[in-house]
């Protein structure tokens, strides 16, 4: 979610707790799920150590993993909900400095990387690209996302003040990893964008919803099939809904269904006034050059749709080739986030945490 802002006497003043004090727009402040997303909040804010804190992302996992009930959870902080069992006293700090590679830079290898730091191994990240952040540089690309740009920030100092070696633009291989003699690997490789096996898939106006974020692909004034109504897909419509002519595609009843109502229901409207349709219940069977060929999920029975370009948006599978390679390398190895399981960031961040724990 953005970060709201008020007005005072005609002056515009960002919604955050630090600056409401410190230009007098009010005495005191009370802070809710910051508090979950960092216990630490408070002193953080009082040391003047803004940027050590862990920021509420506005997602509202926390009231998900209520509504489902399960115990409280938290996107950036893994620990709430779990304090007794992540309590950092009982942190065993044995690496005693051997090394450690962690190979990706997304929020499960910064997470983890960090940890072993803690725990006393000496860290070398490998990210093949020249930044941080992995799929959260593209999940902070659609609007209200900023603060997710704030968690890579907030990570980034993490794994400095932790003593981790960072080596951006480096594709971890065998070879350069083995040159470290690590006494073990933690893979955080992610996973790679669903294509599925269809006719017309390989067509020069198919592309991934990835590739759209990242700006690899430029797409204005065009009609733009968006095949999978996940978070991904009715946010990278958002995205092309400003200049382009959008139709999101759903095998499932429904789409958004790993988001708070709330949440879901914001993105839908902004769908709805962007003039976005939804089509649920349909299965993308062909593509041709201005057409896409559907089938409904619950008759089979089949309708076109008429598409400039076509976006995929199923979703990853892991990448294990990679990971398959350093497991028959190294005798010490673990896998964390999409390459282990696709999932969300939180996911990611809980279990990257919890085998680094253990590590």
């Amino acid at each position: 979610m953005s970060i709201p802002v008020i007005a005072v006497n005609n002056i515009k003043y960002p919604a955050t707790a630090e600056q409401y004090l410190e230009e007098g727009v009010c005495d005191f402040v009370a802070i809710g799920r910051g508090q979950l997303a960092d216990p630490q909040w408070g002193n953080k804010a009082r040391d003047g150590r803004d940027e050590e804190i862990r920021k509420c992302l506005g997602c509202m996992y926390c009231f998900n993993s209520l509504g489902l009930q399960r115990p409280i959870e938290c996107t950036v902080n893994p620990y709430v909900g779990r304090e007794y069992i992540f309590d950092e006293e009982d942190l065993k700090k044995d690496g005693d400095g051997r090394t450690v590679a962690v190979v990706g830079g997304g929020p499960g290898g910064m997470q983890a990387a960090v940890l072993c730091a803690k725990r006393g191994y000496k860290v070398t990240l490998f990210e093949q690209n020249g930044a941080l952040g992995g799929t959260m540089l593209l999940a902070a690309k659609p609007p209200h996302k900023e603060m997710i740009s704030q968690l890579i920030k907030t990570m980034e100092g993490e794994l400095g003040r932790a003593g981790v070696k960072v080596l951006l633009n480096t594709k971890a291989t065998v070879e350069n990893v083995g040159a470290i003699k690590p006494y073990g690997i933690i893979l955080a490789i992610g996973g790679s964008p669903i294509v599925p096996s269809i006719p017309g898939i390989d067509a020069q106006n198919v592309c991934t919803a990835e590739q759209v974020l990242s700006g690899e692909v430029s797409l204005s004034g065009r009609k733009i099939a968006i095949i999978g109504g996940g978070v991904t897909g009715l946010e990278t419509a958002e995205v092309l809904s400003q200049d382009n002519t959008v139709t999101v595609v759903e095998m499932k009843k429904d789409v958004g269904d790993t988001l708070y109502i709330t949440v879901k229901m914001l993105l839908l409207n902004a769908l709805k006034s962007a003039g976005v349709t939804i089509l649920t219940g349909q299965k993308l069977t062909e593509i041709r050059e201005r057409n896409v060929f559907l089938s409904a999920v619950s008759s089979n029975e089949s309708s076109v749709l008429e598409a400039d370009e076509v976006v995929l948006a199923m979703g990853v599978r892991p990448n294990r080739g990679l990971a398959e390679e350093f497991e028959a390398a190294f005798p010490h190895v673990t896998r964390v986030g999409d390459v282990s399981r696709p999932a969300q960031i939180a996911d990611a961040v809980r279990e990257a945490n919890d085998k680094a724990w253990i590590f």
